[in-house]
């Protein structure tokens, strides 16, 4: 499962127009599900304090000695800058 994650994170880095779906358990797994941020719940400052931390923590995580740690965290790095590009940078103050 964990494989076609990443997978398919690979694949919306790739190619940023495609559509972000995927077969399966990850059917719904979309860059705001991952980062476990719900725009409907939260105002912008929760969405950017929320996503700081995730930064925080797979920044690190992006230097592990351990590739698949480090792909992961390259993974969560893209979706955590959509989210951010999407609703704190784009968003009016």
């Amino acid at each position: 499962m964990f494989k076609k994650l990443l997978n398919w994170l690979s694949e919306i880095r790739k190619d940023p127009s495609s559509p972000s779906s995927m077969g399966g358990i990850f059917g719904k797994m979309t860059p705001e599900s991952l980062c476990g941020i719900d725009p409907s719940e939260m105002d912008r400052e929760e969405i950017k304090e929320a996503l700081a931390q995730l930064y925080k923590r797979h920044n690190q995580a992006a230097g592990s000695l351990n590739p698949e740690l480090r792909e992961e965290a390259e993974q969560m790095l893209d979706a955590i800058v959509h989210c951010r590009e999407k609703y704190v940078d784009s968003a009016a103050p």
